[in-house]
């Protein structure tokens, strides 16, 4: 869950999902390859039923998750 939040955290501050990637890799944070982050993402957005990385936002954010 702390790395969900922490993908959260770069999408709202603008970072791709490459971005996100190369940052947890600098930051020694795993997992950190593209596709795991990518497949978490999904997951969210099947979780919070979010229709976009738009949407999710503003889902989690009424949540006070970020």
């Amino acid at each position: 869950m702390e790395t969900d939040i922490l993908i959260l955290q770069s999408l709202s501050a603008g970072l791709t999902q490459s971005e996100i990637s190369e940052h947890f890799k600098k930051m020694g944070i795993t997992p950190n390859s593209v596709s795991i982050i990518e497949k978490r993402i999904n997951k969210m957005k099947k979780e919070y039923r979010a229709n976009s990385l738009f949407h999710l936002a503003l889902i989690v954010k009424r949540k006070g998750l970020i």
